[in-house]
Formats: C-alpha cells, structure tokens, sequence
C-alpha cells in the first residue's frame, strides 16, 4: 500500500454511491473501451491518489464529486484511447508495407 494514497475515503458510503453512479455512467458510455468494473476501478484508484482533492469535492457535495470524477475518468481514458487509435496495428502496418504505402 503507498502512502501517497487515501485509501480511508473509500469507506465513505457517499463516495462508494458516487463512484458507483460514476461506473454505471461510463460502462454504458465507454462499454466498448471500459466495462463498469473497469471504471469503479478506475475511479476509487483515482478518489485514492487524489485524497485531498477528492475530499474537497465531497465537502461541497456529492454532485461536485461526481463531476470531478467523471472529468478526471474521462481525461484519462479519452486520451489513453487517442493515443490508442493513434498506434497501427502489425497487420496494417505490414499490409500498408505490402503496398507501398509505409
């Protein structure tokens, strides 16, 4: 366990209830990229690196948290899945060598 995470916040059911309405929001968006528990995953990793944050977010409401947590999921992923679809696959790679095109 590292120190620089606030695992503590996770046993807040508030935020267990955010992250899951967080979760379902981004297996039904992102179905394809991110299933449900990838993203309750992905979120209670990020409300436990970012503790302090998290905390401030929780104190000024559970919908401010939702917010941030949602920007902070689809920061991530959406750039993760830019670079993503910025990388050839082997297969084109070779067929666009075999063609002349590379």
């Amino acid at each position: 366990m590292s120190a620089s995470h606030d695992w503590t916040l996770l046993d807040d059911p508030q935020v267990q209830r955010v992250i899951d309405v967080v979760a379902r929001k981004f297996g039904t968006e992102y179905g394809l990229a991110l299933e449900r528990d990838d993203a309750r995953q992905e979120a209670a990793l990020v409300v436990a690196e970012k503790g302090s944050e998290a905390r401030q977010m929780l104190a000024a409401g559970p919908g401010l948290l939702h917010r941030w947590l949602c920007q902070q999921l689809r920061n991530a992923w959406l750039t993760d899945l830019r670079h993503q679809s910025r990388h050839l696959s082997y297969e084109a790679a070779l067929n666009g060598a075999e063609k002349g095109l590379l």
